[in-house]
């Protein structure tokens, strides 16, 4: 209960207003539209972070010669996965050899 307190105090310090927002709404419809629109704006800011980060794996992953075999297309998500030698082995649970055709490997 005090960290979901904490968290509270500090949404009110990030979002200016919200506190007037929600003392002066007489409603609990307008509590809910502007709880909606903060999960709106945390889920956007999830999705950005994700976006963001998908190229940057490719390049985490990328050998030191510079070359993936066979390549990742940065834009489509296609040949990712499981789909994908490399990504498919890091996807693999760790008790499993991905080389071993019996667990899909290509």
């Amino acid at each position: 209960e005090r960290q979901e307190f904490a968290v509270y105090q500090k949404l009110l310090q990030i979002c200016d207003g919200l506190e007037n927002t929600l003392l002066d709404s007489p409603t609990a419809e307008e509590i809910q539209i502007a709880s909606d629109l903060v999960q709106k704006g945390a889920d956007s800011a999830r999705a950005d972070d994700t976006k963001s980060m998908k190229p940057a794996v490719i390049d985490w992953i990328t050998p030191a010669d510079g070359f993936l075999n066979p390549p990742l297309n940065r834009r489509y998500k296609i040949s990712r996965g499981f789909n994908h030698e490399v990504t498919g082995g890091l996807l693999c649970p760790a008790g499993l050899d991905w080389n071993n055709p019996e667990y899909g490997s290509l």
